[in-house]
């Protein structure tokens, strides 16, 4: 008989343990709802070994020497320079050379010159000659069009219209007139 007890108790527990969750609005239940989603409860797995990195800091001495040390810099009254995340299951010269490499990685990338786009500026273009003749010319084909479709016409020609009226506005816009 306490067989059976302990084995009902098991199975309810299992069942408990996988036991559904919905979310139902700002809800949760554990019985399907209209419009509810199924929400993940099972616990998030760790790593029994622990961590597989520490962080290690390089601080500046009140005499102004540098050292790399796995302490907070502040425990000895000291600046703190830099912190670099390192493998830390490696000895400490490790640790350290690790750490140089981040340090020299990313101050070769401080050093590096931002790109510098060369783009022709606005002023530039619209001051040529041929330019603005053609900003003009285009100026005065939209009038021409945007007159012509004021007029009225059978609807393919207005399709026409729009369609011209379109490409010229497309080429002011190229030409940045």
């Amino acid at each position: 008989m306490k067989r059976w007890a302990i084995l009902a108790a098991l199975c309810i527990a299992s069942m408990a343990g996988q036991a559904q969750v919905y979310r139902c609005g700002n809800t949760y239940s554990q019985e399907p709802c209209k419009g509810g989603r199924e929400v993940d409860v099972t616990p998030p797995v760790s790593d029994l070994s622990g961590p597989k990195t520490t962080v290690i800091y390089l601080c500046r001495a009140q005499g102004g020497s540098f050292y790399w040390i796995p302490q907070r810099c502040a425990t000895r009254g000291w600046t703190l320079e830099r912190s670099a995340t390192v493998s830390k299951h490696v000895s400490w010269e490790s640790q350290v050379a690790e750490a140089k490499q981040q340090r020299s990685e990313a101050e070769e990338l401080l050093s590096r010159p931002a790109p510098v786009y060369n783009a022709p500026a606005q002023t530039q273009m619209s001051q040529l000659p041929a330019v603005k003749e053609q900003c003009v010319l285009l100026n005065e084909r939209v009038a021409m069009l945007d007159s012509m479709g004021r007029a009225g016409s059978r609807y393919y020609d207005l399709d026409w219209v729009r369609s011209e009226r379109k490409k010229a506005r497309d080429e002011q816009f190229k030409l940045r007139c």
